[in-house]
């Protein structure tokens, strides 16, 4: 195990002992794992996911957003996998297992989950300009960059609710580590492909590079639009095409939110 390695496990020792980290749903763990196998039908992959009602749901509507857009929309489960194909299935898992982990009634975390919603969908257009396929690894990182949020809101609320915005040193005296750091961990838990990982640990530095620097300037373009992390009053974007990109984001937030929840 490399000195990097080692230093990860033991931050993810840490901060399981210190947060109650949400398990991946177990229907998309063994999805996930079946994925993994050359040899699973879609049919297997169908018959598996149909056991939870609830992301059997969330796949299917996902399915028919603009992330995974063809021409004639799947009507069922099978339908979805065959159209999507299982690299984006496993996507569509993770992003329904990560809207499993916010809880429905909870006015904060519904906050938190538009913030990373929007935070995606930003992501997602700024990989499109650089010449990625959408709903990639950018979009996962935007939808997780801000988890560790709701680990904190969901483990002590008032203790969340007392921290200032954007206060590292205040997270790590509360809760005796960031949340950056956190989102990290579950992320690696969940087995998310290790530049998500580094994104979500590193997004809040401030020689940010890579999917981290895209995370950051994503999470700006959710303030943006009015689904920021907090109320903070930001001054506009000057880039005309970080502009640009906001403005199709709220469209495309306005139009596709439903198909998330």
């Amino acid at each position: 195990m490399s000195a990097q390695s080692q230093a990860f496990r033991t931050l993810f020792e840490r901060v399981s002992g210190l947060c109650d980290l949400p398990p991946l749903p177990a229907v998309a763990a063994r999805a996930m794992a079946l994925i993994r196998d050359p040899e699973t039908e879609a049919e297997d992959l169908a018959r598996l996911v149909a056991t939870d009602a609830t992301i059997a749901a969330r796949v299917l509507r996902l399915s028919r957003s603009v992330l995974y857009v063809r021409r004639q929309p799947p009507r069922t489960l099978r339908e979805a996998i065959v159209t999507v194909g299982y690299g984006a299935l496993r996507k569509m898992l993770l992003v329904a297992s990560a809207r499993s982990a916010y809880p429905q009634q909870d006015a904060v975390a519904r906050g938190l989950w538009e913030h990373s919603l929007a935070t995606a969908l930003a992501c997602d257009e700024l990989a499109v300009a650089a010449g990625e396929p959408r709903g990639g690894a950018s979009f996962i990182a935007g939808l997780m960059h801000d988890i560790g949020r709701l680990v904190f809101h969901v483990s002590d609320p008032a203790g969340y609710a007392s921290l200032p915005a954007w206060d590292e040193e205040g997270e790590l005296a509360r809760f005796g580590v960031t949340h950056a750091a956190v989102g990290a961990c579950l992320a690696e838990q969940w087995g998310i492909e290790t530049e998500v990982v580094d994104a979500l640990m590193f997004h809040h530095a401030e020689a940010a590079t890579g999917m981290a620097a895209r995370v950051q300037t994503g999470d700006r373009i959710a303030h943006e639009i009015g689904y920021g992390s907090t109320n903070a009053v930001l001054p506009r974007l000057e880039d005309e095409d970080v502009a640009a990109v906001a403005e199709r984001v709220l469209v495309t937030f306005v139009e596709q939110r439903g198909l998330f929840e």
